[in-house]
């Protein structure tokens, strides 16, 4: 007999008449436990069309080992498969197995491309993890600017945008295609009410532990014609280290940037960097399969603007850092509205993937009596930094 056909199906998520959001699509028929060429194909083109999908249905728990396979496939010229931020640190060991990585983000001892992100205790024996291993959530209240919502706030409903970014280390290492997160528990109560807290009084209702995300080219096509032009000719230079460098320092309470304090770790006193690693982006990227560009900038990491309004045009450096804030404010900040972002409900079991290069996310936080948010995530250090969507002359 024949083998049976396949009924694969891709289908546009619908985000209501009120929304701006144009990105996204589930996957059904797929199994990623059991791949094959044909489905990686159209998943390829889908991803790079849609930006971000979501595999339903998944017959079994997607494995460390087929999550790491998936990932890897999308850059088959990256030959080293290291994690994006780089090697992680010895944290733990179990029955002889050592595990690496920080609290808030444990690598798994049979894939240590994929770490466990979220809050709460792992399942009992988890890939090896000790009896009763539990992740250290993100708070706020570690990184934000002061005042910080109180624990019955939080405990009410009220959340926060974390930090937004796309995933990278900024340094050296090249940022990902592509992320990938499988949803193993998830934090079960009432919709939360995120908070702006900019002044702004807005909010917006979201599930639980939701991935929140905004397309690039929505926030591109937010700038004035000036701004998408100096956009499209300009560059960022990344602080070196940038994650050990705004340690000490706060987040803006909308996630996006740093409060320029004086806070900033020293250059001096970083593990040591050299100039030739820096890494220097353009704020436009281009989607390789799709021709789309995304404004693709990482407010919390940038150091210096190299502005420019035209290909020949004279080039303005900008290196004090409050001024370099508020410039990637006045490009970040419109796109952050409630219709601009889709704030995905993780159901377990499910897997979601999405285009690095053209989407930002934030995790949120939600109240601790829901229960474990237990997350693996995967991506992986990409062959090739971006280049620019159009090219900015040296």
């Amino acid at each position: 007999m024949p083998s049976a056909i396949k009924d694969i199906r891709v289908q546009p998520l619908d985000h209501g008449p009120k929304s701006n959001v144009d990105f996204g699509a589930s996957v059904h028929g797929i199994d990623l436990n059991n791949l094959t060429d044909a489905d990686f194909d159209i998943i390829h083109e889908a991803l790079h069309k849609h930006k971000l999908l979501v595999f339903k249905e998944q017959p079994q728990m997607l494995t460390p080992q087929n999550q790491y396979g998936l990932t890897r496939r999308f850059d088959p010229d990256e030959t080293t498969g290291g994690f994006a931020h780089g090697v992680d640190p010895f944290l733990t060991s179990h029955n002889g197995v050592d595990i690496f990585g920080l609290p808030f983000r444990p690598a798994v001892p049979v894939q240590p491309q994929v770490h466990i992100l979220g809050r709460g205790e792992v399942p009992e024996n988890h890939y090896q993890f000790p009896p009763g291993f539990k992740v250290k959530g993100i708070d706020h209240r570690e990184f934000h600017l002061p005042p910080h919502m109180s624990a019955e706030e939080r405990e009410a409903g009220k959340s926060r945008f974390y930090q937004w970014h796309f995933d990278g280390s900024l340094y050296n290492i090249p940022p990902p295609r592509v992320g990938c997160l499988l949803a193993v528990r998830t934090p079960k109560g009432p919709d939360v009410r995120v908070q702006w807290d900019d002044g702004t009084g807005t909010e917006m209702a979201i599930a639980p532990g939701a991935t929140a995300m905004v397309a690039g080219s929505r926030a591109l096509e937010l700038l004035t014609p000036e701004l998408r032009e100096v956009v499209y000719n300009s560059k960022i230079e990344y602080a070196p280290h940038c994650f050990e460098w705004m340690s000490t320092a706060h987040s803006t309470r909308l996630g996006h940037s740093i409060e320029t304090e004086g806070l900033e770790k020293p250059l001096d006193k970083l593990k040591p960097w050299t100039k030739d690693k820096i890494c220097t982006y353009p704020m436009v990227w281009k989607n390789p399969v799709t021709g789309e560009d995304s404004l693709q900038i990482h407010g919390q990491g940038a150091f210096k603007l190299f502005l420019k309004s035209s290909p020949d045009g004279e080039e303005t450096v900008i290196d004090d850092l409050g001024e370099v804030r508020a410039y990637m404010h006045k490009l970040m900040r419109p796109v952050f509205e409630p219709n601009n972002i889709y704030a995905h409900k993780h159901e377990e079991q499910d897997v979601i993937l999405w285009y690095n290069r053209a989407l930002w996310h934030s995790i949120t936080e939600f109240p601790e009596s829901y229960g474990p948010r237990i997350m693996h995530q995967c991506n992986v250090a990409a062959s090739d930094h971006p280049v620019a969507a159009r090219p900015i002359p040296s």
